[in-house]
């Protein structure tokens, strides 16, 4: 036990010196022929939904998309600080805005790339972020337009999608693929393949289930999935811009509990319980680790600045008391799911789950049905916990916080999926006994 905390203790730490080298690295590259790169595709990235009112998809598109923080992100890339040494860039990552208090950074980008209004400009910093995204965004904007990055993610997640459903099906788990294209449906799948900012944690989604489906035996028998339920949360917290983090965690505990053997509700419980507390030792303590890290070498102030940010972030919303605005904030969330499509999908998905948990409480056991019931029912409460104490967060970002909600849709969809696979194995298991029992009469 003190080895693997020790083995872990020294994760977290090696990754959080890595990923300070990495942005290190990523700021000594040159940004003049990123600028050009932005520059030509900047129009076509930002659009004002009215300019294509005569495309409903587009329209659709355009009015959901993302812009604002995907604006951040690229000239987080292609600005340099004159004076400023590529470390203190890492750590502060400067911000040039149009505006003192209210950002507004789609046309201040613009403004950035044609040097024009800029003369009353405000420097802002994001140091409480890791912003790790730079590491892969500011290369590839030495090669691609902003436009072909886009394209380039597209492509990648439509294939570690098929990678995952490819592996699930290969290795007799057909479940895992399911669940995964279930919940991606709950997460308005178009804007999250268009977006940078919105398909990172999705990508490292992706990444883990199919490394979960490729490694599960060896994993299991090695007894890694602590640590890599903690790498989970350290690469979110590294490359997320604070989105719908839980998703990497939730996804990957429902692929577990699918690709695992029933356990008793015991272990289940004492499972989900211990790997999202990897994955949380992971996510919140690479986060501090970079405050520590910039407040230690350049005296930011970051550790003060971060504290008070989650002490509002996490506040209760509207001066309401905390679960009354909670239930306030997940409604806020729901409302995002504007199309009926989405209601029905999922009292579909609950009629369905809730079919089978009777079936099989008949048929099997209550015992039985319970021990597959409990785990997913604790991860579908995840999301719904995470916007209670995180409200005030979950309330200003609705728009695209409310995907963590679909790692509620997947845990529906592990139990229904998890009590038919446990019905027909017990049916087939009966038809070998009738089959035996058949033979050894007429012997």
């Amino acid at each position: 036990m003190i080895k693997k905390v020790g083995r872990m203790a020294l994760l977290l730490l090696g990754s959080a010196v890595l990923g300070t080298l990495l942005l290190v690295l990523a700021f000594c590259l040159p940004v003049e022929r990123m600028r050009e790169n932005v520059a030509v595709s900047v129009d076509s990235m930002i659009k004002d939904p009215e300019e294509v009112a005569d495309n409903a998809f587009a329209q659709y598109v355009w009015s959901e998309k993302e812009t604002y923080t995907d604006a951040i992100m690229v000239q987080n890339a292609i600005e340099r600080i004159p004076g400023k040494n590529v470390f203190e860039e890492a750590m502060w990552v400067y911000h040039t805005d149009l505006e003192e208090e209210v950002w507004t950074p789609e046309a201040s980008l613009k403004a950035f790339l044609s040097e024009e209004g800029m003369e009353q400009s405000y420097l802002h910093e994001y140091s409480r972020y890791w912003h790790g995204y730079l590491i892969y965004l500011k290369p590839l904007l030495l090669i691609f337009s902003w436009s072909q990055i886009v394209m380039l993610g597209i492509v990648l997640q439509v294939l570690l999608m098929g990678a995952v459903l490819f592996a699930s099906i290969k290795r007799g788990t057909p479940g895992v693929g399911a669940a995964m294209l279930i919940g991606f449906l709950f997460m308005k799948p178009v804007l999250v393949l268009c977006s940078l900012t919105m398909s990172v944690c999705w990508i490292i989604t992706l990444a883990v289930l199919l490394i979960m489906l490729l490694c599960h035996s060896k994993i299991e028998a090695g007894k890694r999935y602590p640590e890599l339920f903690l790498l989970t949360g350290i690469l979110t917290s590294y490359f997320d811009f604070l989105t719908y983090p839980v998703v990497t965690l939730g996804f990957p505990l429902c692929a577990y509990f699918l690709l695992a053997e029933r356990e008793s509700i015991k272990k289940g419980l004492q499972k989900v319980i211990g790997y999202s507390f990897c994955w949380g030792v992971g996510y919140v303590g690479m986060w501090a680790l970079k405050w520590i890290i910039a407040d230690v070498t350049l005296h930011t102030g970051t550790i003060k600045d971060a504290a008070w940010s989650i002490i509002g972030r996490t506040e209760a919303i509207g001066g309401r008391p905390r679960m009354n605005g909670g239930f306030y904030v997940i409604g806020l969330n729901l409302q995002e799911y504007k199309w009926m499509i989405y209601p029905a999908a999922a009292g579909l998905l609950l009629l369905v789950s809730l079919a089978l948990f009777f079936l099989a409480a008949r048929k099997l056991s209550v015992r039985a049905a319970l021990e597959i019931v409990i785990p997913c029912v604790v991860i579908f409460c995840i999301p719904f916990a995470w916007i209670v104490v995180v409200q005030h967060h979950s309330a200003l970002h609705a728009r695209f916080t409310f995907r963590i909600l679909s790692v509620a849709a997947v845990a529906v969809s592990c139990m229904g999926i998890k009590l038919f696979k446990s019905l027909r194995k017990s049916e087939k298991s009966l038809k070998n006994q009738l089959h035996c029992k058949m033979k050894c009469d007429k012997s």
